[in-house]
């Protein structure tokens, strides 16, 4: 089935369903698809432009307001291990 065909068919399907819960998920589903991915967690989670400026941000006041871990105290820590 080339993709035109595919197309048609999902076309099809969509204009069948009656259930809107189902409707709501397939609306979520296209905004995810939408989504320029532009990095991802190191657990394999893609994030989108809006979400890597967000976590950005958030890393640099934890920075601002001295929430975070020099390499000199990540040493000292590992020893403890």
């Amino acid at each position: 089935m080339d993709i035109a065909a595919k197309k048609i068919e999902l076309m099809d399907w969509l204009l069948h369903i009656d259930d809107e819960s189902k409707l709501k998920k397939i609306i979520a589903l296209k905004s995810v698809l939408d989504q320029e991915v532009v990095a991802h967690t190191i657990s394999g989670y893609p994030v989108d432009k809006e979400e890597y400026v967000a976590m950005v941000k958030e890393a640099d006041e934890r920075i601002s307001s001295g929430k975070y871990t020099t390499i000199a105290d990540l040493e000292k820590e590992i020893e403890k291990w």
